[in-house]
């Protein structure tokens, strides 16, 4: 069973210059008709923690009063980041705070998966513990990100590749592992940059 052709992206502001504003909303946006049927981009900046609850959090989260969310499989988290955090423009949100804002999103049956397109979150013993922690507090299929600093462009190349491929495949769930492995495959970089899956049938 294919995916539901829906992306949900927040994202922070990457600098502090005016002139220069840059964001992977047009890359996933370029995307879109690659994916029959086209792909639909949700998409918003969010720079606090604050910000971020206010989109996901349930009960009383924008995504949970629009119901033409509700399917969307994959939430694309585009922040700088550190072991465990993620840090939009106005202060880091801790781990604790991120399984809290997605607590419940796995609920029911929902099948998604969070893919944190920032640096280091998944880094060394404290990123990898998050990454598990994650999976059970929010019961999510599964969450993909980084185990080191990557660059902007090098990161995108892998994240476009791995959705592309997610929201073509005719059984995507059935096929995470492997569509992943395919990326690493066809763009060595991506082991380079650490580029990690953790899944919630594997902490069985």
């Amino acid at each position: 069973m294919k995916a539901p052709p829906k992306i949900v992206c927040l994202e922070s502001y990457w600098n502090e210059q005016m002139f220069q504003t840059f964001s992977v909303k047009g890359f996933l946006e370029a995307m879109a008709p690659l994916v029959q049927p086209p792909l639909t981009v949700a998409h918003r900046f969010v720079e606090s923690e604050p910000g971020i609850s206010y989109y996901l959090r349930r009960p009383g989260g924008l995504m949970w009063r629009q119901k033409e969310l509700f399917d969307a499989p994959v939430y694309y988290l585009a922040f700088h980041g550190r072991p465990a955090a993620v840090t939009p423009v106005l202060g880091r949100v801790t781990g604790e705070q991120l399984c809290e804002a997605f607590a419940g999103y796995g609920a029911h049956g929902y099948r998604n998966l969070v893919y944190f397109a920032a640096c280091s979150v998944f880094r060394g013993k404290r990123g990898e513990q998050f990454a598990r922690q994650f999976l059970k507090a929010t019961g999510v299929r599964a969450v993909i990100g980084y185990g080191t600093p990557v660059g902007w462009m090098a990161s995108l190349v892998c994240d476009l590749l791995f959705l592309q491929r997610f929201y073509s495949d005719p059984s995507p769930w059935k096929n995470l592992r492997r569509i992943f492995n395919s990326v690493h495959r066809d763009y060595p970089v991506a082991r380079r940059l650490k580029h990690m899956l953790f899944t919630r049938k594997e902490l069985r």
